[in-house]
């Protein structure tokens, strides 16, 4: 498995990062003992980054998992909050730490920011994450986000170390732009230093028909130093580390069909719409309702922010 340096963070990272969103409840819902188990023989095969969030719900699947990892100080975690305040951010690192099991978080990232007005809003818990890097409590700091705008106002602030785009192939999900705006942002931002590593390189599945085109795509741009790949089970894992370490013969993996499903006791409140980073949701007729085939990347964030539990991928 090819490593290299994220940016100029110091951290080294695996070209294939185990993004553990697919694991929590927002997606498959895995026990985290059983979660821990596939995570695990990813860090066993060579894998040493981990990409989560808070509201992924996964910090005990990735606890277990280093808990029986001899290499556990070799493992860059990175996590992200969509803490807004100072309150906020100093309550979502400790939680981090807690639930990781961490002291030190190696990579602390503001989740989907937007624009440079997301950023000056969220600026308070920015500069808790610049502080606990002060410290010694957080190695480096960085963005997650949809954007092309957020990529470009991150780019222009020397504090933020690291980006974690939506890229792909067709340009699924990318927004306020196109999939070449993207790349052209992505661009400046890693020759002003950032690091970059993608995150949806299937489209949220979309793209898994075309699983070994659309990985191979991402894999010949130099700018992008990792890829985050959703795994679920000890077969995937093995067969993308497989693809990442070259081997060009492995049959795509079996396509699964995936959904949105609203429940009948949708209250029409909206909290999902407001959540939707892709805009594909919308209130029709006292209900949720999808309105934009194909735009969905079955990230979750509707569910995790319904308060009915009427909304979730299946």
């Amino acid at each position: 498995m090819k490593h290299q340096e994220l940016g100029r963070t110091g951290l080294r990272v695996s070209k294939l990062c185990f993004g553990a969103l697919t694991m929590g409840p927002l997606q498959r819902n895995m026990p985290p003992a059983e979660g821990s188990m596939i995570l695990l023989r990813a860090l066993e095969l060579g894998v040493n980054f981990v990409d989560t969030a808070e509201m992924y719900q996964t910090y005990e699947h990735i606890r277990l998992a280093l808990e029986r990892f001899p290499g556990k100080e070799q493992v860059v975690v990175a996590t992200k909050s969509y803490a807004y305040t100072r309150e906020g951010m100093l309550a979502s690192l400790e939680r981090a730490q807690k639930g990781l099991g961490l002291e030190v978080i190696p990579l602390f990232l503001l989740h989907e920011q937007e624009s440079s007005h997301t950023l000056r809003g969220h600026w308070p818990a920015l500069e808790v994450l610049l502080e606990a890097k002060k410290a010694g409590i957080v190695k480096a700091v960085g963005i997650s986000t949809h954007y092309v705008q957020a990529v470009m106002a991150a780019t222009a602030i020397p504090e933020i170390e690291v980006i974690s785009p939506l890229i792909n192939m067709r340009g699924i999900g990318i927004q306020g732009g196109s999939r070449e705006d993207m790349l052209a942002a992505v661009a400046k931002a890693a020759q002003a230093g950032k690091g970059i590593y993608a995150m949806k390189p299937l489209g949220g599945g979309h793209l898994l028909e075309d699983w070994a085109a659309a990985l191979e795509y991402l894999l010949n741009i130099d700018d992008i130093h990792s890829i985050a790949v959703g795994m679920k089970s000890i077969a995937e894992v093995e067969k993308n580390i497989a693809f990442f370490d070259g081997r060009r013969d492995l049959p795509a993996p079996e396509a699964a069909t995936r959904r949105l499903h609203i429940d009948d006791w949708c209250t029409g409140c909206g909290s999902c719409v407001a959540a939707c980073p892709n805009g594909t949701l919308e209130i029709v007729n006292g209900r949720a309702a999808v309105t934009m085939d194909g735009q969905c990347v079955f990230c979750g964030y509707c569910g995790a922010n319904c308060p009915e539990f009427a909304i979730k991928v299946i």
